[in-house]
């Protein structure tokens, strides 16, 4: 069931990826995280913060948001409430979600929101308007998967 989510996802996002330039092995490609934030080539890699989602055994849904991002305490907080873990000096959080927990992203968007004007404790003069497109990518995200356990 778990390879029926990660081609819906893949269909949700085929738009955003781009295997042309490379060329990867089929197996590599079924395990490979699927990005679903909307970096596009205008964006600083450095400011950026990058939204990566794998689908393990049984539809677990990992995701991590990596980049120069404010990570607060309260964001550790509930990421580790959920197994998950967040390291500010490499700059990751990482959550591992079933899909009936799937509401938890409104939290960590929640939390990231109230981080909008504080891109100057990580040195990111872009995190503004980034923080926005983050918190919109999760909730386009969490819509997704909210369509995927319908269509069920």
């Amino acid at each position: 069931m778990s390879s029926h989510l990660r081609h819906y996802l893949y269909d949700a996002y085929k738009s955003q990826l781009n295997f042309s330039d490379f060329i990867l092995p089929k197996k590599y490609l079924r395990t490979a995280p699927i990005q679903i934030d909307d970096q596009d080539d205008n964006d600083s890699i450095a400011d950026f913060c990058n939204i990566f989602c794998s689908v393990g055994p049984k539809n677990r849904i990992t995701l991590e948001l990596c980049g120069r991002f404010p990570i607060t305490k309260e964001l550790t907080d509930l990421v580790e409430i959920y197994g998950g873990s967040a390291e500010p000096s490499a700059e990751k959080v990482v959550v591992k979600l079933t899909l009936d927990q799937i509401e938890v992203v409104r939290d960590i968007s929640d939390k990231l929101r109230k981080t909008s004007f504080m891109g100057d404790l990580v040195n990111n003069a872009s995190w503004l308007s980034i923080s926005a497109r983050t918190i919109s990518s999760l909730y386009r995200f969490m819509r997704i998967i909210k369509e995927y356990k319908v269509s069920l």
